[in-house]
């Protein structure tokens, strides 16, 4: 068996992992810089290979750090699970996967609604990036998509739809968009970063070519709907995560929407291939009581009393 390094130094490497800084993990682990300090430099001896690089007056993660430091955040949060599990110890939690908008605009509101009903029950939420890509501090119970632009099919037999998603070409009412046969003309297209896809995507489904001078690139799909509200130039946005802006006008679809049915998904990870019983509680809770409503907006009035006051907060 290969023999692995101290334990005390791969919980050193966690807790530089998450924070970022020699100092961060210090204070974490309530231990001295230069404890800490010295039980990295064990570990990258240990490894026979570099771990770690000095930038200026800061140690960072090499490639190989990286992965390692990954792998042991992942093993970590496992560990925590399980032993919660078997003594009993904290509280239930599941966690989802979702991309950052969607979860700013619709998880978080729907998950106060859940705590209301199940306020016994913690629900985190990972982050995900374009084409569901993240970077895992550790397994998720739940997975949540939304963009059928980007990727149209899911084929899963535990997946369970919250409603049909609408998704359109969207201005501010004042901006140039003109609508001609085959064809759209705007001066600008706004689209989330490494979500260029949807574009081409949508102009296949509409039979509408995109006729553009130029293009804006944002890193989060929340920030290529603000500039598309304030004139910067047409974006792709699903009606649920812009109902304010539609409701209120300063959001119009001259191309209308595309309609794909059942493309609000909620499916088991096959991180975890046994759901626990938290998490089959969250998936019922929101089969019984997140559907979209047949327009594609977010039909409770709970919800959009909360995503009215989370939107004008943030």
């Amino acid at each position: 068996m290969d023999k692995l390094p101290p334990l005390t130094s791969l919980s050193t490497l966690e807790a530089f992992f998450r924070t970022g800084s020699v100092w961060g993990a210090a204070e974490l682990l309530g231990r001295t810089h230069s404890a800490v300090s010295k039980q990295l430099h064990q570990l990258q001896d240990h490894a026979g290979t570099d771990l770690f690089v000095k930038r200026g007056l800061q140690l960072e993660l090499t490639d190989d750090g990286r992965a390692l430091a990954e792998t042991v955040a992942r093993s970590m949060d496992e560990m925590r699970r399980s032993y919660a599990t078997i003594t009993g110890g904290g509280r239930a939690s599941v966690t989802v996967a979702a991309s950052s908008t969607f979860a700013r605009q619709w998880m978080i509101p729907t998950i106060a609604r859940f705590n209301i009903d199940h306020p016994g029950i913690d629900v985190l939420i990972r982050l995900t990036g374009p084409h569901g890509s993240r970077r895992l501090e550790g397994p998720v119970d739940l997975v949540i998509s939304w963009d059928r632009l980007i990727s149209p099919k899911v084929e899963h037999p535990d997946a369970h739809p919250l409603g049909d998603v609408h998704i359109g070409l969207v201005v501010a009412p004042n901006y140039p968009c003109e609508i001609m046969p085959g064809a759209v003309r705007v001066a600008t297209v706004i689209h989330r970063r490494e979500g260029e896809a949807a574009w081409k995507s949508w102009s296949t489904l509409t039979g509408l070519k995109i006729i553009r001078e130029r293009e804006l690139s944002f890193d989060l799909s929340s920030l290529a709907f603000e500039a598309a509200e304030r004139g910067m130039g047409a974006t792709l946005a699903p009606k649920f995560l812009i109902e304010r802006e539609l409701k209120t006008g300063s959001l119009v679809a001259p191309a209308g929407f595309l309609t794909f049915e059942n493309g609000l998904l909620v499916r088991p990870s096959s991180e975890r291939p046994k759901m626990s019983k938290p998490a089959q509680t969250f998936m019922q809770w929101l089969i019984a009581n997140a559907q979209l409503s047949q327009e594609g907006f977010a039909s409770s009035p709970q919800h959009q009393e909360s995503f009215a006051s989370l939107s004008l907060d943030w």
